[in-house]
């Protein structure tokens, strides 16, 4: 009877332990660090570090218009909001829903790097991060002054905070005017240029990217799993592979709201070059800005619907996988095998 005692006196200072563990684990989540970029090295006084997490988030605008997570944000430990909308809430800032990154149209030769924000002609665009503006004008893609590049007019920002030992870069084309110059140092939310029509591009929106360790596109990252979400939503991203595992590529997905009906259409990764996953998540389609809430997401594999019920809690990526005849489930995904990386 004592060692049973003793036994269940021991576990539950256990559990105490590990919850005390856990919640200041989510407070104090990342540790400072000095990085260097591949090819765009800060000088030796120049450090780069970490961002600080907040203790808090914003509540909802007496107005009406919902604000975003003050950045950065990591609700888990894998989670890497460090960047603002790269346009004023006052108008649309959300992507593209039917040009996401990853998009690939076989006749063009090309996947979507990126992400594409819709705005007037001339409206201010913010940069999503302080850090130091790398490069300016034609030629982002092709090396400089070829007025013909498909980025048409762009900016380039190496960010002041890192994520890990990467240093972190942010992209802004098709740009009508620049109005900041090359090694100017930028704050979150200083106006860098205007909305424009240049470069290849059938109306007006800001091309958006997100790069990690170098400034030269070799390691793009989806900025659905970077831009701070508004108020009381979260991200949905996902790994679906075949029977065989393997990754299951431009497949089309639905995700349906149980409370009101509405239905998002998602299509995975094209498993092209010079495409890359999230380094934990693996993932091969997220998508942002899905208010909390209960959801359906179906999709038509080998002939047959697959069905899955899950909760999108906000403030956070939550993470759904697909694992051929075995279907859908929900949960943060364990370490993927190398041979699994999206290359």
């Amino acid at each position: 009877m004592k060692n049973k005692t003793a036994h269940s006196l021991r576990l539950i200072f256990t559990i105490i332990w590990l919850l005390i563990a856990i919640v200041g684990w989510i407070l104090f989540p990342i540790s400072t660090t000095t990085v260097n970029a591949e090819d765009e090295t800060p000088s030796p006084t120049e450090e780069v570090t970490e961002p600080v997490f907040p203790l808090g988030t914003p509540s909802l605008d007496q107005e009406g218009q919902t604000p975003l997570y003050d950045v950065p944000l990591a609700l888990n430990p894998h989670d890497h909001f460090y960047f603002n909308r790269p346009i004023a809430m006052d108008s649309n800032s959300a992507p593209s829903a039917d040009f996401r990154y990853g998009f690939y149209y076989p006749s063009d030769t090309t996947v979507h790097t990126g992400v594409d924000i819709s705005s007037p002609m001339y409206k201010p665009v913010l940069a999503a991060g302080d850090g130091q503006v790398v490069f300016v004008g034609y030629g982002l893609m092709n090396g400089g002054g070829d007025i013909n590049d498909p980025y048409g007019m762009a900016v380039l920002i190496r960010h002041s905070f890192s994520y890990g030992d990467k240093t972190l870069y942010t992209v802004y084309a098709h740009l009508d005017s620049i109005v900041v110059e090359k090694d100017q140092i930028v704050k979150q939310g200083d106006e860098i240029g205007k909305i424009g029509l240049t470069g290849n591009t059938s109306g007006p929106h800001v091309h958006f990217e997100v790069r990690i360790e170098d400034s030269q596109g070799g390691r793009v990252q989806n900025p659905e799993l970077w831009l701070a979400p508004p108020v009381g939503s979260g991200v949905l991203a996902g790994r679906l592979k075949s029977t065989f595992g393997y990754l299951i590529s431009s497949q089309q997905l639905w995700l349906k709201s149980l409370e009101t009906g509405y239905k998002y259409d998602i299509t995975t990764y094209a498993q092209v070059k010079h495409l890359y996953s999230d380094d934990y998540f693996h993932e091969n389609f997220a998508i942002g800005d899905i208010p909390a809430g209960e959801y359906e997401i179906l999709m038509i594999y080998k002939n047959k619907w697959f069905r899955c019920n899950l909760t999108i809690a906000p403030g956070t990526v939550n993470f759904v996988t697909f694992d051929g005849m075995n279907g859908f489930t929900q949960g943060l995904p364990a370490a993927p095998e190398i041979e699994e990386f999206l290359q």
